[in-house]
């Protein structure tokens, strides 16, 4: 295994079957199991990509002009949502600072 730390790139000093470490960049490493393999991390980076779409199909046939901040703002445990909307184009009647620009 490789530190790859600021351009350059050497071996670890210390290396088990657990752990990596570089006292030169204070970086350790530590793992268990076997090492995540190209094919797994391409499915799962295509699994984040799917939510992503899935969700900003949702947002869009939601079909309001909420800011999601202020949607869960309607709760009332989330009431200091309004605080996070900066969304300009908001329709929520409450006082967050995006209604007052």
């Amino acid at each position: 295994m490789k530190c790859h730390h600021s351009g350059g790139v050497h071996d670890f000093a210390n290396e088990t079957e657990s752990m990596a470490r570089c006292p030169e960049h204070g970086i350790t490493l530590l793992w268990h199991g076997q090492p995540i393999t190209d094919a797994e991390l391409t499915e799962a980076t295509a699994s984040g990509a799917r939510l992503d779409d899935a969700l900003a199909l949702a947002e869009q046939l939601r079909g309001d002009t909420h800011s999601t901040p202020c949607r869960a703002a309607q709760q009332p445990h989330l009431a200091d949502g309004h605080d996070h909307c900066q969304r300009p184009d908001c329709a929520c009647p409450c006082p967050c600072p995006c209604h007052t620009t």
